[in-house]
């Protein structure tokens, strides 16, 4: 039986890291919508790309771990779409930034819809904290898309 004490530090640790991730996406989109320096942008809209690319693969990974349950029925599909974020991330930070933002933004539109139904196991806690940061992070990236050029 799990002690109620460590489940709730382990709640506040989850819901902390998880928003201490947004930092990274909203720092990148402050600068854009508020720096005209064109170094400083060039170097956001890279580590905005960046880091879009590696967070999509993070929450491929999620199913990778889900997968590990031999008794769970959808294993293969869990192991197939896993590797599905990263792949098409990659494939995105060959585009322009400002299709790259868009396309960042549909992925994470994407694999909130696909976690939705290929995760049910995980918590309600959970999906409502991923919801949440998966609006920032989309809405963000739309920001990053639509922010005028230096």
């Amino acid at each position: 039986m799990n002690d109620p004490e460590v489940e709730r530090r382990w709640q506040r640790e989850r819901y902390w890291l998880g928003h201490a991730g947004l930092i990274p996406f909203l720092l990148c989109v402050a600068i854009l919508l508020t720096v005209s320096d064109p170094a400083w942008r060039t170097m956001a809209i890279d580590l905005l790309r960046y880091y879009s690319a590696v967070i999509a693969g993070f929450l491929g990974a999620v199913h990778w771990g889900a997968a590990a349950d031999p008794r769970d029925a959808l294993r293969h599909a869990r192991l197939r779409w896993g590797i599905m974020p990263a792949l098409l991330a990659w494939t995105l930070l060959i585009l322009p930034p400002e299709y790259a933002f868009v396309g960042f933004a549909a992925l994470f539109t994407l694999i909130l819809g696909v976690d939705r139904y290929l995760l049910p196991i995980l918590d309600d806690a959970y999906r409502a904290l991923r919801l949440r940061l998966s609006i920032i992070v989309i809405v963000s990236l739309v920001a990053a898309a639509v922010a005028p050029p230096a």
